[in-house]
């Protein structure tokens, strides 16, 4: 596949009220920075956003296309959900399913990612695997996933490596299984309440079941793709198609030491679309942000060799590293 016009594709969130605002600024960001018009599709649960229209209106105003639907599967969202983690990330398979006979290609993006660059979609061969995705990047001190079985037992398990983030993936229908995978996914679910497969204290029940589901059934993504906080002072973090700040901060509130010139600049570009106040001095937040990298430089070693790493395999596509800060 090479190109837009092969590959018929959605962009999907799934968000309650609490993460609304949050979702318009993603789906800003990714219709500003994409090529070509998008499909946005919101799944909204358990409240109707209003006014729908103006918003609409605003993307349509840059080519895109808006669907808001509503979204309930009893069947998985009465498990207990932690900390930031919401029930709304239980529905992420079910919005993928209500949309997969309809295009080639569903992007599930989580409400808390910027999208800066064009993310050459049509490019992205899947073969036969259903599902593509960025690897986890929660590092522990020892280098390896934190909280999880391998990293106690020393971290010599074969499995490190093949645990995916479930903020950003790309479903592809040829290779879906409607008959299995919200059967599996379900099931996953009801077995982790009683023992997660892959960590110890574990409040991410969405994204261990997904991966209990896909498991050695998906393609790994360049990191680019998926580029997650904990990566935040290193200079992939600083070129990334896809900042993913998963974690009870987000990209806003704009707050010095945490939003770097790219982000201020960028959200600017999307508040004025969305005709909302800007960040006043956008470069200046540079200046705090890269002194907390040099704090934290040092700390950050461990980051900096993992993402290393994950350019030397080639399983993990390309991963272009700038030049590191500080």
């Amino acid at each position: 596949m090479t190109g837009y016009a092969a590959v018929k594709s959605a962009f999907v969130y799934v968000t309650d009220r609490s993460g609304y605002e949050l979702a318009q600024h993603s789906a800003m960001s990714l219709v500003l920075s994409q090529p070509a018009p998008c499909e946005v599709q919101i799944f909204c649960y358990q409240f109707t956003p209003s006014p729908v229209v103006g918003f609409s209106e605003l993307l349509a105003g840059r080519g895109a296309r808006l669907t808001v639907s509503p979204i309930s599967n009893l069947a998985v969202e009465h498990h207990t959900t932690f900390g930031h983690v919401t029930t709304p990330t239980l529905l992420k398979l079910s919005a993928v399913a209500e949309l997969i006979r309809d295009y080639d290609r569903i992007i599930y993006l989580d409400n808390d990612i910027l999208v800066f660059d064009d993310l050459k979609l049509g490019e992205v061969e899947l073969g036969e695997y259903p599902i593509a995705a960025v690897i986890d990047m929660d590092l522990s001190a020892t280098g390896v996933l934190r909280d999880t079985k391998w990293a106690a037992a020393g971290g010599k398990s074969e499995d490190v490596g093949g645990y995916f983030n479930a903020g950003f993936m790309i479903f592809a229908s040829e290779n879906w299984q409607a008959d299995s995978f919200l059967k599996d996914y379900a099931a996953a679910l009801d077995e982790h309440e009683l023992n997660c497969p892959y960590k110890l204290n574990c409040t991410s029940i969405d994204q261990c079941a997904l991966n209990q589901t896909f498991e050695r059934r998906w393609l790994k993504l360049p990191p680019s793709y998926n580029m997650q906080a904990g990566a935040k002072f290193t200079g992939s973090w600083k070129t990334a198609a896809v900042r993913h700040y998963c974690g009870n901060r987000k990209f806003v509130p704009v707050a010095a030491f945490r939003n770097d010139r790219r982000d201020t600049r960028h959200l600017n570009d999307i508040k004025r679309a969305l005709g909302q106040p800007l960040v006043l001095w956008p470069f200046l937040y540079e200046i705090p942000f890269r002194a907390n990298t040099m704090r934290k430089y040092r700390s950050d070693a461990l980051m900096r060799r993992f993402l290393r790493d994950l350019r030397r395999d080639p399983g993990a596509g390309e991963c272009s590293e700038a030049s590191e800060y500080p």
